[in-house]
């Protein structure tokens, strides 16, 4: 399907032959090489090293890759959804065009987190106040960016504690 600025198609999820889902194929008119280290910036939670030209980001469950050329985004229910994404994306790098002045590009590695990182930090007495069965549930969603970790009550109170995994946090573009 044809956009101003890009095209895109649904292709089928290889490794899972039997999904009702798909994947996203992004073609970019322009590159955006020169944007990579402003849109990871502007992005956060992502994984980028300069150089290597990709910028891989977990995004409500979606796994993309953006490339100078192309975005490749998982796991989409059909074609609303993808042009959904797509529009979503392509507005977040026209932003970045328009105001990469303003943005502070990433050149170096960030602080990365896992899961267990997270999951180290919570209580671990899947408690249930965050809304998530377990604590592990939990620290999946935040890695996800579904959730910020301010949900979880027993991690709030004793927050003096637990300054490490914040400023990591924060400092990969985690919502704190």
């Amino acid at each position: 399907m044809n956009k101003p600025g890009y095209r895109f198609h649904l292709v089928n999820i290889e490794c899972m032959p039997g999904s009702a889902n798909f994947n996203i194929i992004m073609e970019l008119d322009e590159s955006i090489q020169a944007l990579l280290p402003y849109l990871a910036s502007y992005l956060g939670r992502c994984t980028y090293r300069h150089g290597e030209e990709v910028i891989n980001y977990m995004d409500r469950g979606h796994i993309l890759a953006i490339y100078p050329e192309r975005l490749t985004i998982t796991d989409v229910r059909g074609t609303i959804e993808a042009e959904s994404l797509c529009r979503e994306y392509f507005q977040k790098i026209t932003h970045v065009r328009s105001n990469c002045e303003d943005i502070e590009p990433v050149f170096e590695k960030r602080l990365t987190l896992t899961v267990l990182d997270i999951l180290r930090a919570l209580p671990k007495t899947n408690c249930g106040e965050c809304g998530a069965i377990t604590c592990t549930e939990f620290a999946a969603k935040v890695h996800r960016g579904n959730e910020a970790i301010t949900r979880c009550a027993p991690l709030m109170v004793a927050r003096r504690n637990h300054q490490e995994l914040f400023h990591k946090l924060q400092s990969n573009g985690y919502d704190i």
